[in-house]
């Protein structure tokens, strides 16, 4: 018996808007989509909690970066709101 080949395409998008972040998983050729949802919020938190211990942070200068690209998205933000005003 032979082997059958099939081939199964996904594309998974995602999405930011004032709610948080969606990700969406389209499976094959339906427009139907498979949506996750994530608050800012729990996604700050998610990443702040990987650097703690026991509910306290390891380093708080690890988490820098962090707090700085979150900084530098919000004014991006803005500079492309007002450009595009």
């Amino acid at each position: 018996m032979g082997m059958k080949s099939i081939t199964v395409e996904f594309d998974v998008s995602p999405w930011l808007d004032e709610e948080g972040l969606t990700v969406c998983l389209f499976a094959g050729a339906s427009d139907e989509a498979l949506g996750i949802n994530f608050s800012l919020e729990e996604l700050i938190d998610i990443e702040i909690e990987a650097h703690t211990v026991a509910g306290k942070i390891i380093d708080p200068r690890e988490l820098q970066g962090f707090v700085k690209s979150l900084r530098k998205a919000f004014k991006y933000a803005e500079k492309r709101v007002k450009e595009l005003s």
